[in-house]
């Protein structure tokens, strides 16, 4: 009796070892109209060996990835990834990697190739006019979407997609998509950073904020960012916090250009907190960096004529007009100090040149 048993075991045993060692003659069909790129054959195979073979997670996995995928039925491939998932994510399959990598590998191949190509369209729109402009991201948006049915978790999706809607002028949209993101990569600095950025320019400065701080707590020595964080701070009427963080972005910033408007800036914001001193040493090095910079010239001479400083002011005022020959502005901005000098036959000359440019 007891061996009669024992026999019994092991022809179960032996069934097993058969059944998962040796796939079912569907399977060794599938495999092979593969082999031969004959795909509407392998479908059919592959569907009925998974309908056999109903606890091998190799076969949705090989179906979702060289059927569906190759013909862009993105539902469809992610049914059977879900399905190989379901089985065991960490059997170990084709080349003995397991089904959880094979799944990722594949479904990212397929995002990135969907999402590089949204990328490329969205490029091609600049330097065109409003309509193709609008037309060519209308089509990028198509391939995100895409790119979202793929990989639903992938954060680039929504910051794309956010982009793409803010330059389509549909700015709620833009700022769910780009909230969305951050939602999905809360460490991440681009994600951080567009979302601050899109906030402030659908005028949400009081949403920025969060998000810029952040990007700056991610990347200290990003200049591009402590400067939205400036500004943003700017625009909440926080003058104190601006000028701090102006102050740091000069010493993180390279670019000279760069560096002359983030001088500019902090002189216009020592001017509005009658720090004139400070107002000056800004624009004298924005001058500095960037000798033709218009607007550091005219901040230059108002802080001058603000601080009555009227020869210093009269200087700027007349380099304005050499740069600008023919606006009015400058011409009455010298009136104004030759007349605090006493020389009214002069200002008047300047005042009555100006009358010409407007």
């Amino acid at each position: 009796m007891f061996h009669h048993k024992q026999n019994k075991t092991l022809l179960v045993m032996l069934c097993t070892f058969i059944f998962w060692g040796c796939p079912s003659e569907e399977y060794t069909s599938a495999k092979l109209y593969l082999q031969q790129n004959d795909l509407e054959k392998a479908e059919e195979f592959l569907v009925k060996a998974m309908a056999i073979e109903v606890d091998n997670p190799e076969i949705p996995f090989q179906l979702g990835h060289h059927i569906y995928g190759k013909d862009g039925r993105w539902t469809e491939m992610n049914d059977v990834y879900n399905k190989a998932l379901e089985i065991d994510p960490n059997r170990k399959i084709l080349e003995g990697i397991t089904v959880q990598e094979m799944v990722d590998m594949s479904r990212y191949g397929y995002w990135s190739d969907v999402y590089n190509k949204g990328v490329k369209v969205f490029n091609s729109s600049k330097g065109l006019d409003d309509r193709d402009r609008k037309a060519i991201i209308l089509d990028a948006v198509d391939e995100f979407q895409t790119a979202l049915i793929i990989k639903s978790d992938e954060s680039l999706n929504y910051t794309m997609l956010a982009t793409c809607h803010f330059d389509l002028g549909e700015g709620e949209k833009s700022t769910e998509f780009i909230a969305k993101a951050v939602e999905l990569a809360p460490e991440d600095f681009n994600s951080n950073m567009a979302a601050g950025q899109i906030f402030a320019r659908n005028d949400q400065p009081e949403n920025a904020l969060s998000y810029l701080k952040k990007a700056v707590e991610l990347d200290p020595s990003n200049s591009s960012a402590i400067r939205n964080l400036a500004q943003t701070y700017y625009d909440l009427g926080n003058t104190d916090e601006s000028i701090a963080t102006y102050e740091k972005a000069i010493k993180t910033t390279l670019d000279s250009k760069a560096k002359a408007d983030l001088h500019f800036n902090l002189g216009v914001l020592y001017n509005q907190v009658e720090d004139f001193v400070q107002a000056e040493d800004h624009f004298l090095l924005a001058l500095d960096l960037n000798p033709e910079d218009v607007e550091a010239i005219i901040g230059m001479a108002q802080t001058f004529e603000s601080n009555e400083k009227w020869r210093k002011a009269e200087k700027f005022y007349k380099e304005l007009i050499f740069l600008e020959p023919e606006n009015a502005s400058h011409y009455r901005g010298i009136a104004r100090v030759l007349l605090q000098q006493g020389k009214q036959d002069q200002a008047q000359r300047y005042f009555e040149k100006s009358k010409r440019f407007e």
